[in-house]
């Protein structure tokens, strides 16, 4: 199943319209959207964490490992959470590095064969986290997380995917509170969340720009004129809970890059199918958490890196972003932590 994941990803790239139906582009200064459509033979039935949450389905808390949360899915549903979300709470803010399909829940039943009435206990599921909150370790309002409305943006989201350790993660939070000349009264425990809520009236501009059409379940996106990545979902319910957080982090590369010439594109579909075609990745496989398969996929040339998750012969999520300028040598020796960082984690 793990060599089939893989030739399902890279069929992606071979031929992306026998995946990707792609409507209009639509443009607002200097980023281009190309919504994508669902193909009903596409289509997994789950809904989102957020979703989950706002119906009091799920539960996610902290364990005594800082790069492990727990997760209940106390539903009758199965439920995702996608690679790139972030939760706040705890003794940290916290990003899920990889997309995790979660069975339907309830509570299971414990056979025994003593006689007596049948135990019962929740399926709890171990999954894997990173910081995004470097200078705080004490609690908030208890052990418990919810989900947040931010997003990774690219460069962080880059440097996320499991094949870069913590350290790079930190190393692009700092670079992204540089580049957008945060004053130092912002995030004063380096949280990612807070940083880019001072972004949020710009990249709010944005978000209200572009509209999502019939059936949508992703976009492909350009900023000045070069592809920058793209994501979308199994199922086009979902893309309309994630879709805001998901254009708002999208936007910050927009916001970074705005100052900076624009190239122009004769047709957004084409090049988009081109750039895709010509793109060369090295993939791994590996089972999820839960339901799936997990494909990691990593440009020769280091510059794209992408995620998906592969269940009932589909990608549940896919997400495929460049990243462009930030931190590009890993030096930490100017951060400062409350705690000695070999205690709370693998590097």
């Amino acid at each position: 199943m793990k060599n089939e994941s893989i030739q399902i990803v890279k069929s992606i790239f071979e031929n992306p319209l026998n995946f990707l139906k792609l409507d209009t582009p639509q443009v607002y200064k200097n980023m281009t959207v190309i919504p994508i459509i669902i193909q009903d033979d596409k289509y997994i039935d789950f809904i989102s964490i957020k979703e989950a949450e706002e119906l009091e389905l799920i539960e996610i808390v902290e364990t005594d490992t800082v790069g492990q949360l727990e997760v209940i899915n106390n539903s009758n549903k199965q439920i995702l959470i996608p690679f790139g979300m972030t939760v706040h709470g705890g003794k940290q803010d916290r990003t899920v590095w990889e997309p995790i399909l979660i069975p339907v829940g309830g509570k299971q039943s414990i056979v025994s064969e003593n006689p007596g009435p049948v135990k019962q206990f929740k399926q709890k599921y171990t999954i894997p986290a990173k910081c995004v909150e470097q200078s705080r370790w004490s609690y908030k309002k208890g052990r418990g997380f919810k989900s947040s409305n931010t997003r990774l943006h690219p460069n962080v989201a880059y440097e996320a995917i499991s094949a870069a350790g913590q350290g790079a993660v930190w190393d692009e939070i700092q670079s992204h509170r540089t580049e957008m000349n945060y004053a130092l009264s912002v995030a004063p425990t380096q949280s990612y969340l807070e940083m880019t809520q001072e972004s949020e009236k710009e990249t709010g501009k944005f978000v209200n720009q572009f509209k999502n059409i019939e059936n949508q379940c992703g976009i492909a996106v350009f900023i000045n004129g070069g592809f920058i990545g793209i994501e979308f979902y199994a199922n086009s319910e979902v893309w309309k809970t994630m879709s805001e957080d998901i254009l708002k982090a999208f936007s910050i590369e927009a916001l970074r890059f705005k100052d900076k010439p624009q190239r122009k594109v004769i047709g957004y579909h084409e090049e988009l199918i081109k750039i895709l075609n010509r793109l060369n990745f090295n993939f791994s496989s590996r089972e999820g958490v839960a339901l799936g398969n997990v494909v990691e996929f990593n440009s020769n040339d280091g510059k794209w890196r992408g995620i998906t998750l592969v269940h009932e012969r589909t990608m549940a999520q896919f997400y495929l972003v460049s990243k462009r300028g930030g931190h590009q040598v890993s030096t930490r020796s100017n951060i400062q932590f409350q705690t000695v960082i070999n205690q709370r984690y693998q590097i």
